[in-house]
């Protein structure tokens, strides 16, 4: 079990729409069940299609962010 949850991340890999408002308001949810995790947790995400702008993630990050890190 993690002693420490520094963040809550998911990967929406969706062709023809950003991370919307729907899928942030599944991960706000989906918080309580990661054991340390809690309502002050970051959040972030993974897009193949981008974020919409009024999300209050973290961070996110796309292909491109992905390709570089391994570069």
């Amino acid at each position: 079990m993690a002693g420490t949850v520094h963040f809550i991340g998911t990967i929406k890999w969706m062709e023809s729409q950003p991370f919307g408002r729907r899928e942030y308001d599944a991960q706000v949810r989906d918080v309580l069940a990661v054991p340390g995790a809690g309502p002050d947790t970051p959040l972030v995400a993974v897009s193949r299609s981008g974020v919409a702008d009024d999300l209050p993630l973290a961070a996110h990050w796309g292909p491109e962010d992905l390709v570089r890190a391994w570069q």
